[in-house]
């Protein structure tokens, strides 16, 4: 059963909801726990839109990093769902090609995009990756150069990854339920989940329960390609978790 109503086209013909309004309407909906009281644009992180269908999202975007077809379980029913992940910054490839990364700094963000009927069903953004580097000993040093840029320039009406978890219940209300082993914290019936102990590491927003989850095996594994002389990484390929 998906809580939230029927969402409107990702394209809607009246002007944006305000992000000042958005954030005043979820803290009052968390409070209350009526999570259809919120306008469906307000689940939004930038041009990415609960409820916008993949052709949509394809064309915002381009070709997915990974593509995967798999089913979720929810109250004995199961919801066909079309994950694609991306990765930030887009043009990562060519940032390791020009300038190649030490291991300790590569921290890559990945887009996590569900899709069920062809609507997008859940977003999620985070920096926990699976990273499997191959066997490598250095024997000459190298130069590498940090990525300083906004690897995912978008948020949730401010919210972004890195900002620190106290701000969050300021912003969104206090949260439903809190899980300190796994650092996850989640607003209910609301559909937003937050990740990390002291600062946020991810966020997620779906259109009702079916759709959440935190779950590590929907993490993609990052098998890394690395200068044989440096150690240092010059390239990745994604690849679905083992």
């Amino acid at each position: 059963m998906v809580l939230f109503a029927a969402l409107a086209p990702a394209t809607p013909a009246m002007a944006e909801t305000p992000s000042r309004t958005c954030l005043a309407v979820i803290k009052a909906a968390n409070v209350r726990h009526r999570a259809e009281a919120v306008p469906d644009d307000c689940w939004r992180m930038g041009p990415l839109r609960l409820g916008m269908t993949m052709v949509q999202a394809r064309a915002l975007l381009g070709a997915p990093g990974l593509s995967q077809s798999l089913a979720v379980t929810y109250r004995r029913r199961k919801f066909p769902i079309t994950r694609l992940f991306y990765v930030y910054p887009r043009n990562l490839r060519n940032w390791l090609r020009l300038a190649p990364a030490r291991l300790m700094d590569f921290h890559p963000i990945t887009l996590r995009l569900d899709f069920s009927k062809d609507g997008l069903a859940a977003i999620r953004i985070d920096d926990n990756t699976r990273i499997t580097p191959p066997p490598c000993r250095p024997s000459a040093p190298g130069h590498s150069f940090v990525h300083k840029e906004a690897d995912f320039p978008y948020g949730l009406h401010g919210l972004t990854l890195g900002t620190p978890l106290s701000s969050v219940v300021t912003r969104f209300g206090r949260f439903a339920s809190s899980d300190k082993s796994k650092n996850i914290s989640n607003y209910w019936p609301v559909p937003l989940s937050i990740e990390g102990a002291n600062n946020v590491s991810g966020i997620e927003i779906a259109t009702g329960m079916a759709f959440t989850g935190t779950d590590t095996g929907a993490k993609p594994e990052f098998q890394l390609q690395l200068d044989p002389r440096s150690c240092f990484v010059t390239g990745y390929v994604l690849a679905p978790a083992p």
